[in-house]
């Protein structure tokens, strides 16, 4: 298959529109005489669409006129085709030409130096570093020597830990891990008792420190003192202590979405048009200048050379799109409104929770929408610190055990 496209490119190809009521017996007889047609597609009752070499189409055209069909050449492919372009354009090639040796050249260079996460390093520091030990802009790729450089910078710069440099096309990409510094040690905590940032029950408490307020099972709300700082027993004094702990609850969310039945989606015609531009900073040189009249289309960016090099060769290719009514089912548009209301719920509770159960409920709102209103129940940790203030007695109002 491949060896044929090659055949056909080299020698050229046509894009034929062939019209008439009898295209059927038109195929026919271009078939018996061994004339080769590929990519043959209908797109009415009276057209198709095909492609034919050109030896091909010289052969076809007295058959047309005993079916009484009419053939039109939509657009003509090939090297042949390529090189009449050309030849009519000699100063575009020589630019062309130039831009892909000035291109090879500076491929040969770094003209980029970028650091990868550079969380709490001193980024300039660091190029100023490496600038010294030979790694900047405009530097020969073949006069860097990666391992001597990556030793050497170790040990002129002492937080960091380890160095990590790859060159990607024309881009040094540096990685830096800093060294770790032991914490300083803590003074004793700050006091604090823990209280509820949610409505909800208590489904499970886990006290580390401090006495807890309430109990499993407790119906909580947002302000309840969970577990107290201010820790008080017989015969003692009164002790302020940093509150620790988790305390899950029960709670519960609701929210709803609507989903049409009729969802409206792009769809490609099989029309399209490829543009070739070389592309140096700003500039932009079009090969194949055309003018996209596609009032819909997605496009595809390709790069022919490397998307580091900083003479790009870019070939983007544009597909027309018409807009598509499409029918859904009620059982996928249910299913899209039910995900469609999770997703709007989710930001209402941690990522940490865990969804343990969920009500959900579809009604119409007219004849083409769907709504779904959908209750989840999660466990989550309800329970944030907050400062005893010891200037103002605090009174807590114990559950009975």
């Amino acid at each position: 298959m491949l060896a044929i496209k090659l055949w056909n490119f080299l020698y050229g190809y046509a894009i034929i529109r062939i019209e008439g009521l009898s295209i059927e017996r038109f195929l026919n007889l271009v078939i018996s005489k061994n004339i080769y047609v590929w990519d043959v597609k209908r797109t009415d009752h009276t057209t198709i669409v095909a492609k034919i070499s050109l030896k091909g189409f010289k052969l076809l055209l007295p058959y047309t006129k005993v079916t009484n069909c009419r053939v039109f050449i939509v657009e003509k492919k090939g090297l042949p085709f390529i090189i009449f372009y050309l030849r009519r354009r000699k100063m575009l090639v020589i630019g062309a030409l130039s831009c892909i040796i000035l291109a090879y050249i500076f491929s040969m260079f770094i003209w980029s130096v970028e650091i990868v996460n550079p969380k709490n390093v001193d980024e300039s520091s660091i190029i100023s570093e490496l600038d010294k030990l030979g790694l900047k802009a405009g530097v020969s790729k073949s006069a860097i020597d990666i391992p001597k450089i990556q030793q050497e910078f170790l040990i002129d710069v002492k937080d960091i830990a380890w160095i990590g440099i790859d060159i990607k096309g024309t881009k040094a990409i540096v990685k830096v891990v800093k060294k770790t510094i032991p914490p300083a040690i803590l003074q004793e905590n700050v006091p604090c008792n823990i209280i509820a940032k949610k409505d909800g029950i208590i489904y499970k408490m886990t006290v580390l420190e401090g006495d807890a307020v309430k109990k499993v099972g407790d119906t909580v709300k947002v302000g309840d003192v969970l577990v107290s700082g201010i820790v008080e027993r017989p015969n003692t004094e009164t002790r302020f202590v940093h509150s620790m702990g988790t305390i899950l609850a029960r709670s519960w969310y609701e929210g709803y979405a609507d989903v049409s039945l009729t969802q409206q989606k792009y769809e490609r015609t099989g029309k399209k048009i490829t543009v070739t531009k070389i592309s140096m900073g700003n500039s932009n040189l079009t090969l194949s200048p055309r003018k996209i009249d596609f009032k819909n289309y997605d496009k595809e960016v390709k790069f022919i050379t490397s998307s580091y090099s900083p003479v790009k060769i870019i070939s983007e290719t544009y597909y027309e799109t018409v807009p598509v009514d499409k029918k859904l089912a009620k059982d996928e548009a249910k299913k899209l409104a039910i995900d469609k209301a999770l997703r709007n719920i989710k930001p209402a509770f941690g990522k940490d929770a865990k969804i343990v159960s969920r009500q959900e409920k579809i009604t119409m709102v007219n004849t083409n929408v769907l709504r779904a209103d959908v209750i989840v129940e999660v466990i989550e940790d309800i329970g944030t610190q907050e400062n005893i203030n010891y200037n103002t007695e605090v009174k807590i109002e114990r559950s009975n055990n």
